[in-house]
């Protein structure tokens, strides 16, 4: 990879760390964005096109202007409080670890069976092109595909029933916003 990709790549670890670690939800949207901007100039500097544009527009544009839409109906707040603590931290290691101990190995054995010729004849296969998206989206990721929007949909009507719900220690407020007297 060119130098341009290894500083994009420290680009995009940079702002993943800021999306968990910032505590305002407004700023850690937009450092997702960041992330997925530096994810597509990944893809451009992989000479896979197609894919950059997709990941600026469906992604960086219309997934999160819905996450920003949805940011702004729930009208959070910057988190107070203290630090997640150590034990959370230590407990947030150990899963990663085993997550990482379980994933790895599979992926190491099936890469040390091939050889490199093999290796870049698949990746020749499935060059980013629009023909080889399709078939790889819509024919065997066509379940997950679809599982994906549904679980957009599902965060999109729970905002908006966690917008709508009444507080019942107000209760409902006679005359509407602008009625006169104390409440």
């Amino acid at each position: 990879m060119s130098f341009m990709g290894f500083f994009i790549s420290v680009f995009a670890l940079a702002s993943a760390i800021g999306v968990v670690s910032v505590r305002n939800p407004l700023y850690s949207a937009f450092c997702l964005i960041v992330h997925l901007l530096a994810i597509a100039g990944l893809y451009a500097v992989l000479e896979s096109h197609f894919l950059a544009v997709s990941q600026i527009v469906v992604y960086a544009g219309a997934i999160m202007v819905l996450v920003l839409f949805v940011l702004m109906l729930l009208n959070l707040k910057t988190e107070e409080g203290r630090g997640p603590g150590v034990l959370r931290t230590c407990i947030a290691v150990a899963v990663g670890g085993v997550v990482l101990l379980v994933a790895l190995p599979p992926l190491v054995g099936r890469f040390a069976r091939m050889s490199v010729i093999q290796i870049s004849d698949a990746f020749r296969r499935s060059e980013g092109t629009v023909r080889a998206i399709g078939a790889e989206l819509y024919g065997d990721y066509a379940v997950q595909f679809e599982l994906s929007s549904l679980v957009l949909l599902i965060g999109v009507v729970g905002a908006v029933m966690l917008s709508k719900r009444k507080n019942p220690t107000l209760g409902p407020r006679p005359g509407g916003l602008f009625a006169g007297g104390k409440q």
